[in-house]
């Protein structure tokens, strides 16, 4: 009987020989063929076997978005390793105390990303770095031609472990979800359902690339390069985001269909895009984070582009609920503000925190998911949502974020979404801060608009007030040039507390 992990290891391994000299990636002006990604993936394959380090080991993943990390995928898969990503976009020495705690047998990247401090923590631990580069002699090289194997142990997550997802780290350190082989099959049928073209079938390279934008470290932009690949479809990778790149791309391409966070939404409206460049979409898919509706209304105004907010989880390998094109032409204005319907394998309802009974429509509570990319249980999350009539779905942010002030609960991310509206608020982040008489009280963080008059605490607490509770107006406002982000674009709270650690004592 085949398992699984092999037959996911035998479709990843025929992807370079389904059409050799087409283009598989483009990466800035540089192009890959499919002969070439099969290059680095057999060479990494020979370079781990001559090391002794045999399938289903967990072997790092230097997730930088450049061409040889996609071949590098191909060839991890294709021999049945685990494919363990590790950020190198991170402090170098955050790096090298992971590799100490993963005790990975060996690590795969490019050469920048192999500083001194992952050196040295490699060699601590005994284990091996391969070097990649994208169209080398040779392609996959030993960083270290002397280096041998250490006795271990090293890390073995499991014969059916395909791939670790990472969490987006918004509220502290990144959490590591093992993904089984059976998951990750469930989870790219969904996702090839969810995509024209994608449905089950004969292998075959696709026409229409796949646009990724989103850093490999992060779980997105990770498995949008294992769903394009899983589909054989071409890639136009970009090392970051840059609006104008991105609209040449659509243009260029001529794509139906994008993914974008709300963070790049708001930055391809203030470069001012021309509509022209991305007229081929039919829609974009907008997730990770809360999507303002003025935002997105403007969005859709000005390209003439309906935007499907949806709603995804590490944890649950992908979409847990959004918008289809029928239900955005029926209900999208009426629902604004949702992030729609639960996707076809997914059940979600909403209980009350303290006793966890079910809900009624419209009432406010904990969301509880199950699905079978999961398991048979039921899974309660810290997500504070409803669900109307209609089964569309709201989130209201987190129940372990709620400020508790003085007995009244602040959501701060409804605070943040009614500073939004405020025409001279870019952004906003609220946290709590400890209160001798109250417990707790919301602290705002405010990015304004460049070139609009900054508004003062008076001004921002009025607007608040004059649009919600009084309870829920910030005590505080620190205006900041730019508010710090997670790989993903979200605001990095941990990081907003370290850099105002001096000034508040935080909850």
């Amino acid at each position: 009987m085949i398992r699984k992990t092999e037959e996911i290891a035998a479709h990843f391994g025929r992807l370079p020989t389904l059409e050799p000299e087409s283009i598989a990636v483009r990466f800035g002006d540089s192009e890959h063929s499919w002969r070439d990604l099969g290059a680095i993936a057999d060479g990494i394959i020979a370079e781990l076997e001559l090391a002794g380090i045999y399938n289903q080991a967990a072997v790092g993943w230097l997730a930088r978005n450049d061409p040889a990390l996609i071949r590098a995928l191909i060839g991890l898969i294709k021999g049945s390793y685990c494919v363990s990503p590790i950020n190198p976009h991170q402090p170098t020495a955050r790096a090298a105390e992971q590799l100490r705690e993963l005790k990975m047998a060996a690590l795969v990247g490019v050469e920048r990303d192999f500083t001194p401090e992952v050196r040295e923590a490699l060699k601590e631990i005994g284990a091996i770095g391969l070097v990649l580069e994208a169209g080398g002699s040779p392609p996959v090289r030993p960083l270290d031609p002397a280096a041998k194997l250490g006795p271990g142990p090293f890390r073995h997550l499991g014969d059916d472990i395909v791939i670790e997802r990472l969490t987006s780290g918004t509220t502290g350190e990144p959490k590591r979800i093992q993904v089984s082989a059976e998951t990750f099959s469930k989870a790219v049928e969904l996702g090839a359902r969810s995509e024209k073209g994608g449905e089950a079938g004969e292998l075959k390279v696709k026409r229409s690339p796949s646009i990724l934008l989103t850093t490999f470290s992060h779980s997105g932009g990770m498995w949008g390069a294992l769903l394009a690949l899983n589909q054989a479809r071409p890639i136009d990778l970009h090392e970051k985001f840059e609006p104008h790149a991105w609209a040449d791309a659509v243009e260029r391409t001529g794509t139906k269909a994008a993914s974008l966070v709300p963070s790049m939404i708001t930055m391809v409206l203030e470069a001012d895009v021309e509509p022209g460049k991305i007229q081929s979409l039919i829609a974009i898919r907008c997730g990770t984070a809360a999507l303002d509706p003025e935002t997105q209304r403007r969005f859709e105004e000005r390209f003439n582009v309906p935007v499907l907010v949806e709603l995804g989880a590490s944890e649950f390998m992908g979409g847990i609920a959004g918008w289809s094109l029928a239900d955005h032409k029926e209900f999208g204005e009426s629902k604004r503000g949702s992030v729609g319907r639960a996707r076809p394998d997914m059940e979600v309802r909403v209980t009350d925190i303290e006793s966890g009974a079910e809900l009624q429509a419209g009432e406010i509570g904990i969301m509880n998911l199950k699905s079978p990319r999961a398991g048979p249980d039921w899974v309660r999350t810290t997500d504070l949502a409803s669900l109307d009539k209609e089964g569309f779905l709201y989130l209201h942010g987190r129940a372990d974020e709620a400020i508790n002030r003085g007995g009244f609960k602040v959501l701060p991310d409804k605070v943040a979404e009614i500073l939004r509206l405020h025409p001279a608020v870019r952004e906003a982040g609220v946290l709590a801060v400890k209160d001798k008489r109250l417990g707790e009280v919301p602290v705002a963080f405010v990015e304004t608009v460049h070139g609009q008059p900054k508004p003062g605490p008076d001004e921002l607490r009025a607007f608040v007030r004059e649009n919600a509770a009084a309870y829920m107006a910030p005590v505080a406002f620190e205006m900041v040039d730019a508010l710090p982000r997670t790989l993903s674009l979200k605001i990095d709270r941990p990081a907003l507390r370290a850099r105002f650690k001096d000034s508040y004592d935080f909850s």
